[in-house]
């Protein structure tokens, strides 16, 4: 049976609601100084002990513990439920609420807490999360415990929802947190590492998030979450091509449709468009545009998705397929996008696509939005695209200097491309 240092605060709640002091309670099982110690959680007691105070006390030890315990499975059941995108049912979730309000098992309140947070990031409710999280803080111990744990892993997703993907590097880089996941199961650890391999690849530090999907592929090794095993394809798929490895890319994209062609629970429209965009990208990114465009096509087909578009009218450019892209634009006016690099690239492509509209005045208007967007918002692999491309478009109008202007912008961006490609 389990030792848990919050039996000490139950045997205190009980002795004082009878009325006993600590000398009426202990007498014949320990020193009054020694379930002082108990009761302040200083020492865990031997099994024996607990059980003749439980007694004296009136409570059956035995199921007392069975509860707690099957309290924590159903928790960890929980947990797991949300770290694999399913929902809680309504039942579920008033078990989770009500043990938030344990006062008695700190432990098991805390549990509930962090299970509560994770279950809050899946609905998108980022600052009651945030609120939460604040809170808790103070009660992790920083060991290898659960709650410790679960705090990691909550909180990481956290920052991952908020795109602050440098606060989980800085992290990881100043207090090792990984190794405090190494006695928790082979999922959760290959989880923390798809999260560091993510945020690794959104601060374009490519050959840390290789490092980090290869070990995320070492912890796991079992295909009973095809799901996860779907996204470290993609994700390491995604991290290749980012190197130029574009081989090896495709290969793990196939692997990738190969498993979603063998396992019908994962046959979903959005799997089979996500996986068919990372493919796309790949093709253009070794500027074959037309296989690039096929593919951004069959992506959208399963699953409507502005991303995905915004990307295929960038690939029909690319293509010189202008009227493609007119039918993309008809299809898809300005006000369906609400996303900021959406929208710009709306605007610059539609500008593109209009060359007889072109005016020193309206090129030097979007320039100053988006790229100062871009360069907000890091978005080097825009700025080397487009950049460039409205340097030529003043030169057409004979505006050198602006043109001079955006080729150093473009360079900077490389040069800060390259720095980061090389560590």
């Amino acid at each position: 049976m389990d030792k848990e240092k919050y039996w000490g605060k139950l045997i205190k709640y009980h002795r004082q609601m009878q009325g006993l002091k600590q000398d009426d309670l202990a007498i014949g099982i320990c020193t009054a100084s020694y379930l002082s110690r108990i009761e302040n959680e200083v020492v865990i007691a031997d099994e024996n002990v607990y059980t003749m105070l439980f007694e004296r006390l009136g409570i059956d030890f035995i199921t007392e513990q069975k509860q707690v315990k099957q309290v924590n499975i159903q928790l960890e059941n929980f947990y797991e439920q949300l770290l694999t995108n399913q929902t809680l049912t309504v039942q579920e979730l008033n078990d989770l609420v009500s043990w938030q309000s344990n006062e008695l098992h700190q432990t098991l309140q805390l549990r509930a807490k962090l299970v509560y947070i994770r279950y809050l990031l899946s609905l998108d409710h980022l600052k009651e999360a945030e609120d939460q999280l604040q809170k808790i803080e103070t009660f992790i111990s920083w060991q290898q415990d659960r709650e410790t744990q679960m705090y990691i892993g909550t909180s990481t997703y956290f920052y991952l929802s908020t795109m602050n993907y440098t606060a989980i590097l800085e992290r990881e880089d100043k207090l090792h947190l990984r190794h405090l996941l190494l006695t928790t199961n082979q999922f959760e650890l290959a989880n923390y590492d798809y999260h560091l391999a993510f945020a690794a690849h959104r601060a374009y530090a490519f050959q840390q998030a290789l490092t980090y999907i290869e070990r995320a592929d070492q912890s796991f090794t079992h295909f009973y979450k095809p799901l996860f095993q779907l996204k470290l394809y993609s994700m390491k798929g995604v991290i290749l091509n980012a190197l130029g490895r574009y081989g090896e890319a495709m290969r793990e994209f196939e692997a990738g449709m190969n498993l979603l062609s063998y396992v019908q629970e994962i046959q979903t429209a959005r799997q089979y468009s996500s996986l068919m965009n990372n493919i796309a990208f790949c093709f253009e990114s070794q500027g074959d545009y037309e296989r690039a465009q096929q593919h951004y096509q069959k992506a959208n087909d399963y699953q409507e998705d502005l991303h995905t578009v915004v990307n295929w009218m960038r690939a029909s450019y690319r293509a010189n397929d202008f009227e493609t892209l007119s039918l993309l634009f008809d299809h898809y006016p300005q006000d369906r996008f609400s996303i900021g690099h959406h929208l710009y690239q709306w605007e610059l492509l539609s500008m593109a696509l209009h060359p007889e509209e072109h005016t020193l005045e309206r090129l030097q208007d979007i320039e100053r939005r988006a790229f100062i967007y871009f360069d907000e918002q890091n978005h080097l692999e825009l700025i080397l695209f487009y950049v460039p491309l409205w340097a030529t478009f003043y030169e057409r109008l004979q505006a050198y200097k602006p043109a001079s202007a955006c080729y150093c912008r473009a360079f900077k961006a490389s040069e800060k491309s390259r720095c980061l490609l090389s560590h």
